[in-house]
């Protein structure tokens, strides 16, 4: 009988070896999040589409961009929030530009009920100069007003052909940011993140949006309204309330 146990004796202990080198399960995984741009029910095409206005006029956009604070997820446990990006500047400002943008995170697998950030430059950011962060930096000088006005939190350029003679002649531009704009988005939705068939999530921005809500549109035909550059607070702020009202999540 001693013999038989020294015999199965190795075997057991190697049986035990191979299990404890089994890999552990991965507690995180990758997920894709995307920023589409579009005007109305279109992909946005800068400086190429040529847009037809609510009020007759017709638009070709130049520029869109926002600033991103404080990407996060939202745990289903009530945990703290993940957060994917502390500051991003989401931009389209090429024609060889996609209508799409998509950036990649390492997250916790878990369950999520919900996307949250901060459109805007986030004031302890805000608060800070260019020359803390990299020339190539997200918040570089180019985005700096001055000292007292400091970053530009959201840009909509476009030229409008209001004579209908195909003359895109008249200029838009609509520069805001400052503090008390800064305005925190929720999105609820539910999903999950196994690292197998993930979802992908896409936030979504319309122009078109920000300018026309389906009820009051903006009168791009005013020259009192064709511009926001620091000044115009109030028509910054009606554009602004638009903007971060159209947002939407997609999760698919």
């Amino acid at each position: 009988m001693k013999a038989c146990f020294y015999l199965l004796l190795p075997l057991l202990l190697f049986t035990t070896a191979c299990e404890d080198d089994d890999d552990p399960v991965s507690t995180e995984a990758e997920i894709s999040v995307a920023f589409r741009g579009e005007f109305g029910d279109e992909d946005l095409a800068i400086q190429s589409a040529t847009y037809d206005y609510p009020t007759g006029e017709q638009l070709k956009v130049l520029l869109f961009q926002y600033y991103v604070s404080d990407l996060e997820l939202l745990p289903a446990d009530g945990g703290d929030p993940v957060q994917l990006s502390d500051i991003e500047l989401v931009r389209w400002m090429s024609a060889t530009e996609a209508a799409v943008s998509t950036k990649t995170f390492t997250v916790p697998t878990g369950d999520y009920i919900g996307v949250r950030f901060g459109l805007g430059v986030k004031p302890e950011l805000n608060a800070q100069d260019p020359n803390n962060f990299p020339a190539n930096g997200t918040l570089n000088e180019n985005e700096f007003w001055n000292a007292a006005a400091r970053y530009v939190f959201a840009k909509i350029e476009a030229n409008a052909d209001l004579e209908a003679d195909g003359t895109f002649d008249t200029p838009l531009t609509y520069h805001m940011g400052n503090d008390a704009l800064f305005t925190t988005l929720t999105f609820d939705q539910n999903f999950s993140i196994d690292g197998s068939n993930d979802p992908r999530l896409t936030i979504v921005a319309d122009v078109l949006a920000a300018l026309s809500d389906g009820t009051n549109t903006f009168n791009i035909s005013n020259p009192d309204q064709q511009r926001v550059h620091g000044g115009n607070q109030a028509i910054a702020i009606d554009i602004w309330n638009r903007l971060a009202n159209q947002f939407v999540l997609e999760v698919r």
